[in-house]
């Protein structure tokens, strides 16, 4: 088994949180672990436990295998988008979740009528 040796933890959870639209406040805060620890994780001056890069893997809604991909990159841009949105929610109550999940599925309801009645467009290239 090839094992890559140079994994950047560091650059790895600032690309994910910069990428979940938090700030290091906001994901120290929901990782239970200071502001100041998160930077120096980021910097690479600090080595993280795997309890913590567990706690902050489950903040970013994210398995610990996905955290450790051989690609940096494999947060797609959808999936990016996901996870911001998640991120927005994240701190409120579960009646007003349920509300914004409501408030979702009546968006989607009206872009797949609006989608149904639209005239089939040409495609440029």
């Amino acid at each position: 088994m090839d094992m890559k040796t140079n994994f950047n933890i560091g650059k790895r959870i600032h690309e994910l949180r910069i990428n979940s639209g938090l700030s290091q406040e906001k994901l120290a805060l929901r990782a239970n672990i200071t502001t100041t620890y998160l930077g120096l994780l980021e910097r690479n001056l600090k080595n993280p436990t795997v309890k913590v890069i567990e706690q902050i893997c489950n903040q970013l809604n994210i398995s610990l295998s996905e955290f450790f991909s051989d690609s940096v990159s494999s947060v797609q841009e959808e999936d990016s988008l996901s996870l911001q949105i998640i991120a927005q929610i994240n701190d409120r109550t579960r009646e007003e979740k349920q509300i914004i999940l409501q408030v979702i599925k009546d968006v989607m309801k009206l872009c797949d009528v609006s989608k149904k009645h639209e005239p089939e467009k040409t495609k440029k290239i």
